[in-house]
């Protein structure tokens, strides 16, 4: 009989989206994933194929379990959106337990590394933004709709600029850059400068159709 499988794919997929958010994918290994993985190349190849399809599936991973579990925990539903997309914010600027400096986001340091030339990686990467992109603006509607943003606000823009400005803040928290947790509170206070009221206020201005 077959000798049983030590673990599952996603035991191995969150090992891998593990390494690769610590390091980057452009600086691991086939070594350093065989030894992350507890098992050799060959049965590495044998489960997913190839090195860039283990990456873009770890990608895949690391959006279901970790961007979708922030999105829900901080901003899917959330009563105050504003204080939502405060907190998904300044969470992003904590380190991990054990460590320096934050990791910023896997997807954004994927994006700028040699291994998103893969179409299957590259493919991973923007899937996983456009989930981003779309609760950013989800919650900014909400918040429009309570009359939390400037009279004239464009709420399409402003979650476009909003996404645009988490990436940037990521990856200059993965960099060391300090001072961030102050500019990202200004950001925020600025785009929505009125205070929760209770109650939706009146309609929000009406969004432009994105081409």
């Amino acid at each position: 009989m077959p000798r049983e499988a030590r673990y599952d794919d996603v035991a191995l997929l969150d090992r891998s989206y593990d390494l690769l958010w610590r390091d980057g994918c452009d600086a691991v290994s086939m070594r350093d994933l065989e030894v992350a993985l507890d098992l050799k190349a060959p049965s590495i190849y044998r489960r997913f194929h190839s090195r860039d399809e283990l990456i873009a599936r770890s990608v895949d991973r690391y959006v279901e379990r970790v961007v979708g579990g922030r999105v829900r925990r901080y901003l899917a539903g959330a009563a105050d959106p504003v204080a939502g997309l405060r907190a998904f914010f300044l969470s992003a600027l904590a380190p991990a337990p054990g460590e320096a400096i934050t990791r910023g986001c896997l997807l954004a340091v994927t994006s700028g590394q040699a291994a998103c030339d893969d179409p299957a990686v590259r493919s991973a990467v923007d899937s996983g933004l456009a989930v981003l992109e779309e609760a950013f603006r989800t919650t900014v509607d909400a918040a429009a709709a309570q009359g939390r943003c400037a009279p004239g606000t464009d709420p399409g823009a402003l979650a476009t600029a909003l996404f645009l400005a988490f990436q940037g803040l990521v990856l200059l928290g993965r960099a060391g850059r300090p001072g961030l947790h102050a500019a990202a509170e200004q950001l925020l206070d600025t785009c929505f400068p009125h205070p929760a009221t209770g109650a939706p206020a009146t309609t929000p201005p009406e969004r432009r159709h994105r081409p």
